[in-house]
C-alpha cells in the first residue's frame, strides 16, 4: 500500500514536471517574441525617418519604372499582374525598412498577409479553372462546322497557290534587300513575315526594321519607309515603299515602341501576338490580339478582339472581335487555334475518358500551314488519332480573322507521310520537303509539297492526293505538276452541266510538254481565269495564237481555270 502511494505520486510529480516545462518552453518563446517587439519598438520610436506618404510617393515611382521596362497587363485575369503587386508590396516596405517610420511589425505582417492572398487567391482560382474540373468547357471554347470539302475549298488558279513559307520568305527578301544599297545600309528585315492577303493575292510581308541603336537615331525622325513583300505564288520579292513612313514598330525604342505604346494607351488589356499588315492602300499597321479567359478567371484563353494600330502616327483603336475590319486578315493567333482544336479533340468525352479510355480522342497533326480562301487566311492542320498513326481522319480550316471552323471528314495520309512520299520521288537530289498546302484540284484533296534544296528556296514541286499518298506528280513549276495532275486524271473530255461558251481576247499565251502532250495555258484581257487546252485534244488550234487575237472557246469552268474542249470559229 504504501508503495503503491509512493509510486502515484512519483508519477504526479513527473507529469507535473513536463506540463511546467511545457508551459515554461511557450512562455519563455512568449517572452522572447515581446522583448523583440519591445526592442524593435524602441527602434521604430528612435527612427527619424520619412513620412509616409514620401514611402508611398518612392514606391510608386519604382512601380512606374517596372511597368515601363515589364508592361504587364493590368487585369485580374493575367498572372503578370499579381507579381506586380507582390513587387509593390516588398518595394513599400523595403523602403520603410530603410528610410521609413513605420512601424516595422505592423507593416510587416500586413505585407505577409497580403503577399499570402496574392498568392494564394490565383493558386485556387487557376486549380478551379482547370480541365479536371471543366472538361466539357474546354471542348467547346472552339465551334466547328462538320463541312463538305469540295464545296468550301474552291479550286484557285496555280498563280494564287502560296508556296513560300516564313523561312524561304526570308531568304528571298534579304537578296532583296541587299540589291538597295542606300537601304541595307541603315536598315534590316524584321523577321516576322506575316502572310497576309493583298488585293486577294497571297503575300507575306515584313517592314524593314532599324540595324542598330547608332542608325536608330539617324534615321528615326523619317521614320521606317518601306517594307518587304514576297509573292508566295511566284517566290518574288519586292521592297514597296509604304504611304506613309513607320514611326511606331518593333524595332523603335522607349515610347515609339509599338508594344509599348499600345500598352501605355490600353493599360487593362491582355496582349496576345503582334503581326504587321497593310491595307489595300499601302498603309502599313500592327494588329494586336486582345486576349481574354473563357473559363473562370485563369482558363480558356481566347480572343475577344483586337488593337490596329497606325504604324505612321500611332492611332490605336480597339475593336470587339466582331467589328474588326475586313481588311486585316491576322487576328487569332495559330498557336492559339492549334491549342483550342485539341483541346476540342481531348475533353469532348470529358477528362478521365482523355486519359483512361481515350473513346474518340483526337489530336492534331505534327504542324500546319495557311491557305487563302475568299480573301481571308485560314490555318489548317490534319486530325488524327491520339494513338499517333500516319494517317489523318480529315482536316480543320480556321479563318483566322473570324475563327469560322470547319471539319472535313476525309479519311487520308497525313502530313509528314505525304512529305516523305514526295521527298522519296527524287531521293538522288537530297531536296528537302516543306509542310504542304493542301489544294482542292478536281474536287480532291491535294497536298502541294515545295522541295527545296541547300539553300533553303523550293526548286521543285510535288503534288500528292491525300487520299492515296503513293500517287505522286513532280514538276519544276506549279503550273506544270498542276497540269500534269489535270492529264493523268481527266477521265472524260465530254461537256458537263455547266459547260458554256466565251469570247475571249488573248492577253498572253504559255505551253508546258509533259508526257509527249502539249498543255496551253491562255490568258485573257479583263479576265482572272486561266484557260487550258491540250494539242492532244485540239490538234493545232492553239499552235499560232497570239496575245490580241479574239478566240470563241467552249468548255468547262472549274474554279479559276476554264478547261477548253473546242476551239469555235
Amino acid at each position: 500500500m504504501n508503495f503503491n502511494q509512493n509510486n502515484q505520486g512519483f508519477n504526479n510529480t513527473i507529469h507535473f514536471g513536463k506540463k511546467n516545462k511545457t508551459q515554461g518552453s511557450r512562455s519563455g518563446f512568449k517572452a522572447w517574441l515581446e522583448e523583440l517587439k519591445g526592442k524593435v519598438g524602441k527602434w521604430d520610436n528612435q527612427r527619424k525617418g520619412l513620412n509616409p506618404l514620401l514611402i508611398l510617393l518612392f514606391t510608386l515611382i519604382a512601380m512606374f519604372i517596372y511597368f515601363f521596362l515589364t508592361l504587364p497587363a493590368l487585369n485580374f485575369m493575367a498572372p503578370e499582374f499579381y507579381a506586380f503587386l507582390i513587387t509593390a508590396v516588398l518595394i513599400f516596405n523595403g523602403l520603410n525598412l530603410l528610410f521609413g517610420k513605420l512601424p516595422v511589425f505592423r507593416t510587416g505582417w500586413i505585407s505577409t498577409v497580403a503577399i499570402a492572398l496574392l498568392i494564394a487567391i490565383p493558386a485556387v482560382l487557376g486549380f478551379f479553372s482547370q480541365p479536371l474540373l471543366r472538361a466539357k468547357s474546354y471542348a467547346t471554347l472552339i465551334q466547328v462546322e462538320d463541312a463538305n470539302f469540295a464545296d468550301s475549298v474552291k479550286e484557285m488558279s496555280y498563280d494564287k497557290v502560296p508556296v513560300v513559307d516564313r523561312e524561304a520568305a526570308a531568304i528571298i527578301g534579304a537578296r532583296q534587300m541587299g540589291s538597295v544599297q542606300e537601304v541595307v545600309s541603315q536598315f534590316e528585315i524584321n523577321e516576322n513575315y506575316t502572310q497576309i492577303n493583298i488585293k486577294n493575292v497571297p503575300v507575306r510581308v515584313s517592314p524593314l526594321a532599324y540595324s542598330d541603336i547608332v542608325k536608330y537615331f539617324i534615321n528615326s525622325g523619317n521614320g521606317i519607309p518601306y517594307y518587304v513583300k514576297v509573292d508566295m505564288a511566284t517566290q518574288e520579292a519586292d521592297l514597296i515603299k509604304l504611304a506613309n513612313p513607320l514611326k511606331y514598330s518593333k524595332s523603335d525604342i522607349l515610347m515609339r515602341d509599338i508594344t509599348r505604346h499600345n500598352r501605355f494607351n490600353h493599360p487593362t488589356k491582355m496582349f496576345g501576338e503582334t503581326n504587321f499588315e497593310v491595307d489595300d492602300n499601302g498603309n502599313g499597321y500592327y494588329i494586336t490580339s486582345v486576349l481574354t479567359r473563357r473559363i473562370g478567371f485563369f482558363g480558356g484563353t481566347d480572343v475577344k478582339g483586337a488593337i490596329v494600330t497606325n504604324g505612321a502616327n500611332g492611332e490605336s483603336q480597339y475593336y470587339d472581335i466582331a467589328n474588326v475590319p475586313n481588311w486585316v486578315d491576322r487576328v487569332y493567333p495559330a498557336d492559339l487555334i492549334v491549342q483550342q482544336l485539341d483541346f476540342r479533340g481531348m475533353y469532348t468525352n470529358g477528362f478521365f475518358n482523355s486519359i483512361i479510355g481515350q473513346r474518340n480522342v483526337t489530336r492534331t497533326t505534327q504542324g500546319y500551314n495557311y491557305v487563302p480562301l475568299n480573301d481571308d487566311i485560314y490555318l489548317f492542320t490534319g486530325v488524327t488519332s491520339i494513338r499517333s498513326d500516319s494517317s489523318n481522319l480529315g482536316f480543320y480550316f480556321v479563318n483566322l480573322r473570324t475563327k469560322e471552323a470547319k471539319f472535313f471528314s476525309v479519311p487520308s495520309a497525313d502530313e509528314v507521310s505525304a512529305m516523305n512520299s514526295a521527298a522519296g520521288q527524287i531521293q538522288e537530289k537530297n531536296y528537302t520537303p516543306a509542310f504542304p498546302v493542301l489544294l482542292n484540284i478536281k474536287n480532291r484533296p491535294t497536298y502541294l509539297i515545295g522541295l527545296k534544296d541547300a539553300s533553303g528556296l523550293a526548286k521543285m514541286f510535288a503534288l500528292v492526293d491525300a487520299e492515296n499518298y503513293q500517287q505522286v506528280i513532280v514538276g519544276n513549276t506549279v503550273q506544270e505538276v498542276i497540269a500534269q495532275y489535270n492529264l493523268r486524271t481527266d477521265t472524260s473530255n465530254q461537256p458537263g452541266a455547266d459547260a458554256n461558251e466565251k469570247t475571249i481576247v488573248v492577253d498572253e499565251v504559255q505551253n508546258v510538254v509533259i508526257d509527249g502532250n502539249t498543255i496551253f495555258f491562255i490568258r485573257a484581257k479583263d479576265d482572272t481565269t486561266i484557260y487550258v487546252g491540250t494539242a492532244k485534244q485540239l490538234g493545232s488550234a492553239l499552235v499560232f495564237v497570239k496575245p490580241g487575237e479574239t478566240l470563241k472557246v467552249f468548255g468547262n469552268p472549274r474554279g479559276e481555270q476554264f478547261d477548253i474542249l473546242e476551239v469555235r470559229p
